[in-house]
């Protein structure tokens, strides 16, 4: 029924991770995977899932053709930036060659702003420069958040039937107490090769501290760029501190630079030697380091605040992680990330000095943090990778009878919102 084109594992992106997060929930008979060359992508050493022929690794950046032959009747497009450098040429081409095959064709935009300066809108140029372009080719666009939706509906009336919100799904994971991961945590530090053994030293020296129901343990974990703007997380730690002077605070970073082809790691060398120099084994702790997947939700868990304050804030595939274990989040009040906290009933703040008033008020009030953990997890049941497969599929349905489109999340946003 469906073929998406998208980057797709052993391929490390977040984009190829969440495509084979959908399709991991849908019958193989009703899907297929196109990905892209993987001489053009960092790659993972091992791939988990094996999904045999189900996913070809044929498509190349320089000759924007689909391959023959496609039998799904659907093209579903999950790249619209990013890949393509500066130039959407490339992917208004595929979409071109999509319709030429009489295709039905979506694609999902997973990065629109909509509180941007450049656009009266809220999107940005380029976003608004795109869609002018794919939106008379595209049978639907897919995006993730109300916010989003107003803002193309606004710039693009005429193309409002083809537009519907369809959330970023989110994992679902077995509950595990605070205690035991942080002691998986620790543990994992300790043991893993790759991280120096001076940092071992430290950790070992502060084990008891780390594990104190004194600390707060503040952070995030994932790849280093600088628009996540993590080295704010230290002067966060600063603020909390003061406020909460009898107790040990701790900021804890891990990640590392994505190494892809297709990006310049130069851009973010000032960010990670910005955070080599913050680490001081004590109260700033960073490693340099990437988290496996199967770990990640785990990670999340131990903190016991996981902060997201990215200054790019349009939606977050990390944050699906922690929601779905029933970590502690609090974020930026920004774009996508904002709208998924105040949806998820999740602590939101616009500066650092507001979120380290969050923090201070959640710990002092052990009950209330609980009940913001059970709140976001109850989000991660709504909005399951499973639940949203299954709307994927009923988009394709309706597109394929030639009937609307399905609301799918969009009624129900609306209903929630106003509950908030």
């Amino acid at each position: 029924m469906i073929n998406f084109v998208s980057t797709f594992p052993p391929i490390m992106c977040g984009i190829g991770t969440y495509t084979k997060y959908l399709v991991s929930q849908m019958p193989l008979e009703v899907w297929r995977v196109t990905s892209f060359d993987l001489d053009g992508f960092f790659r993972l050493p091992e791939e988990t899932f094996n999904f045999g022929e189900r996913v070809s690794y044929q498509l190349s950046l320089t000759d924007p053709r689909l391959p023959s032959p496609l039998k799904e009747k659907v093209i579903w497009f999950e790249h619209a930036f990013g890949i393509w450098g500066k130039d959407p040429l490339y992917f208004l081409r595929f979409l071109e060659d999509a319709k030429k095959r009489n295709k039905k064709v979506v694609a999902s935009f997973h990065t629109i702003h909509f509180q941007s300066p450049e656009t009266e809108a809220g999107m940005q140029k380029k976003e608004h420069d795109l869609l002018t372009e794919a939106l008379p080719l595209l049978d639907a666009l897919t995006v993730f958040t109300r916010g989003t939706y107003q803002a193309v509906t606004e710039a693009f009336p005429q193309y409002q039937k083809k537009v519907v919100i369809l959330r970023h799904g989110v994992h679902l994971y077995p509950s595990i107490e605070q205690g035991e991961a942080k002691n998986k945590l620790l543990e994992y530090l300790i043991n893993e090769p790759d991280i120096l053994s001076q940092k071992k030293k430290e950790l070992k020296k502060i084990y008891a501290h780390f594990l104190s129901p004194k600390t707060v343990i503040l952070g995030n974990l994932g790849f280093i760029t600088a628009d996540k703007a993590p080295s704010d997380l230290y002067r966060l730690r600063q603020l909390v501190q003061k406020k909460l002077p009898q107790y040990r605070i701790i900021s804890l970073i891990i990640g590392k630079i994505q190494l892809r082809k297709d990006k310049k790691i130069e851009k973010s060398l000032p960010i990670l030697q910005k955070l080599k120099s913050l680490h001081n084994g004590k109260k700033n702790l960073f490693f340099e380091h990437y988290i496996s997947e199967e770990f990640l939700s785990l990670a999340f868990k131990a903190l016991d605040f996981s902060v997201f304050w990215c200054n790019n804030a349009t939606q977050s595939g990390r944050m699906s992680h922690a929601q779905g274990i029933g970590a502690c989040i609090i974020g930026r009040k920004k774009e996508g990330i904002g709208e998924t906290l105040k949806l998820s009933g999740l602590p939101a703040g616009e500066t650092l000095e507001e979120l380290a008033e969050i923090i201070q008020k959640l710990t002092l009030n052990p009950e209330r943090k609980k009940e913001v953990e059970i709140s976001g997890r109850n989000y991660a049941r709504r909005y399951f990778y499973g639940v949203q497969a299954g709307k994927h599929l009923l988009l394709a349905k309706s597109l394929l009878a030639n009937q609307s489109l399905p609301p799918l999340d969009g009624i129900s946003l609306v209903n929630r919102a106003r509950r908030i």
